[in-house]
């Protein structure tokens, strides 16, 4: 193989490749110094004519068919695409705010100096649903027959509270217990005012509902139909609708209460706020250590109130009980 000079070798391929290079870059300079008089030249009627044409004399024609002849694949949409409906722009429309006066506030029952229960004066109970709602002095809250109306609870007077209308700034002052109240849902609370609910002998009278409701968190005002329902039940019949079980302390083994095994749904228990794996510790101080004796303590108890100590989730807290008198 004969001898080549490697740095010969590389020096002229340099050279080849210099040469090149200056080449394309002299070529892309005139045309960029003669830009516009070469795309001048380009004659669109001859790029048109690269497209077939319908009845043209030439055999050989053009590569490509007139654009009419690919439109016909897009209205057959093979591919099921539907466009979207143009986007319409709904009018805004502002209903007017409802107006409201005294008249039209309804305060069955104040708990002074923290709470009232008020309601829409046209507002009915249904089946599932109670007129108003227990308001706390700060809250803001709405009517059911005034949606729309922002109002604020300032104030809880004896025989009176003080509201705001939010928006207006507006103060309405309403009284309390100027009407008849529906008994069987709403009850008078015992300490309430002379003027909040009916009266016997100049006292104010507890009125207690038909049907058990939660008050205040923790506080219940047990109905009078289900007093009658407790009071026709057996201890046999309670402890077979609510089954407990011994619950004892995991170091000393000692008795701490009674468990709840469960709560039918709907039934009395569950409106008084029972839940299964509650543990009832005391019953107006009275242990809950034996079932049996429990029972009789609280079939003795002469009082229109019960306090029931029980462990939930770990915290102990108390359920107070309201009785019809």
């Amino acid at each position: 193989m004969p001898y080549v000079n490697e740095k010969l070798l590389r020096f002229v391929l340099v050279l080849i490749g210099l040469g090149t290079l200056g080449g394309f870059g002299w070529k892309m300079f005139g045309f960029v110094q003669n830009k516009d008089t070469i795309v001048s030249k380009l004659s669109m009627s001859r790029l048109e004519g690269t497209f077939g044409a319908d009845g043209a004399s030439s055999r050989k024609g053009g590569h490509l068919f007139r654009y009419e002849k690919y439109k016909v694949l897009q209205d057959l949409n093979i591919t099921g695409y539907v466009a979207p409906p143009p986007e319409v722009e709904e009018a805004i429309v502002h209903k007017p705010k409802p107006r409201i006066s005294e008249d039209d506030v309804m305060v069955p029952w104040i708990q002074a100096p923290t709470a009232a229960w008020i309601q829409g004066r046209t507002e009915k109970a249904t089946n599932d649903t109670i007129p108003g709602d227990l308001i706390t002095i700060g809250s803001k809250f709405e009517l059911g027959d005034k949606e729309g109306l922002e109002l604020r609870l300032l104030a809880v007077r004896p025989g009176e509270v003080e509201i705001e209308v939010v928006e207006s700034g507006k103060n309405l002052v309403v009284k309390s217990g100027a009407y008849d109240v529906e008994h069987s849902r709403i009850f008078v609370s015992e300490n309430a005012m002379p003027t909040t609910g009916t009266s016997e002998g100049g006292a104010i009278a507890y009125v207690a509902p038909e049907e058990t409701s939660q008050v205040e968190p923790g506080t219940y005002a047990v109905g009078t139909e289900d007093v009658r329902e407790l009071e026709k039940m057996s201890q046999e019949e309670i402890l077979q609708s609510v089954p407990v079980r011994v619950a004892r302390d995991p170091l000393s083994n000692k008795i701490r209460g009674l468990r709840i095994r469960s709560v039918p749904a709907g039934s009395v228990f569950a409106r008084l706020g029972l839940k299964a794996d509650d543990i009832v510790l005391e019953v107006n101080g009275q242990p809950a250590v034996d079932r049996d004796q429990l029972f009789r303590s609280v079939r003795e108890m002469d009082t229109d109130k019960v306090v029931v100590k029980i462990e939930r989730l770990g915290g102990v807290r108390n359920l107070t009980f309201r009785l019809p008198r």
